[in-house]
């Protein structure tokens, strides 16, 4: 049991460091990654605990 809720925070405070990191992008970043700002904005507006 433990050892699950330890994995479920591991997962959450990755997904979150991503966000905040996809967020920070410049246009030109998401270009270079294939990716529109419209779908940054989908993503970080999803909850964390969502895949």
């Amino acid at each position: 049991m433990w050892r699950t809720l330890v994995d479920l925070v591991r997962v959450r405070r990755q997904r979150s460091r991503v966000r905040c990191q996809l967020a920070a992008m410049t246009e030109r970043e998401l270009q270079d990654c294939g990716m529109t700002r419209a779908e940054i904005a989908y993503e970080l507006k999803k909850p964390v605990r969502r895949k």
